[in-house]
């Protein structure tokens, strides 16, 4: 039972380490959107704030976040296979915060592989809807702001999750919709 519960949380530590090589890797290349200050301002992860730029330098403190969070678990997991009375039930707590990662980046950026919304790279493979909602008075993200009022979510639906987004430039979601209707045209 113990060599099972070791080789998952090994396989989990592999998942996340991955993701997090891909984002770094993705960060370091030029996005088609956004291009400049204006398509920052127009799309939002998080209704209260604009979106930083997709570039390392300014996501360092998220990035050596997530990074501590992964060396954390692969020193409790070596320190779990050395002492004999630690108990493993405990070290799958540790994944909550890695779990909720997802949006430890105030990120959202378009390539030409696929688009990173948080922590996560998502390729165009694994897309499989997307949707604008118009925000109203009935919407969740009412009330933060007038440019939010006035704007849409996106919910970008993948194999396995759902990505929620803001929008709030009629420019913006034109160009979002051109992008997304080309990478959903069946190949």
């Amino acid at each position: 039972m113990k060599l099972i519960f070791e080789v998952l949380f090994l396989v989990c530590i592999i998942y996340f380490s991955y993701h997090y090589i891909i984002l770094i890797t993705k960060m370091k290349k030029t996005p088609l959107i956004p291009l400049d200050k204006n398509d920052l301002r127009a799309v939002r992860k998080f209704p209260q704030k604009t979106a930083d730029s997709p570039v390392i330098s300014k996501n360092k403190l998220g990035l050596i976040m997530y990074a501590v969070m992964l060396v954390f678990l692969i020193a409790m997991f070596i320190f779990g296979k050395y002492n004999m009375k630690f108990s493993w039930t405990y070290l799958y707590l540790m994944f909550i915060p890695l779990i909720n990662a997802k949006d430890l980046l105030n990120v959202f950026a378009v390539y030409d592989d696929g688009f990173i919304s948080g922590s996560r790279f998502v390729p165009w493979k694994n897309l499989k809807s997307f949707q604008f909602k118009k925000i109203d008075l009935n919407h969740k993200f009412y009330g933060y702001s007038s440019e939010v009022n006035e704007g849409y979510e996106l919910i970008l639906k993948t194999n396995m999750s759902s990505h929620s987004l803001v929008v709030t430039e009629e420019e913006m979601k034109e160009k979002l919709v051109r992008v997304l209707e080309e990478q959903m045209k069946p190949a």
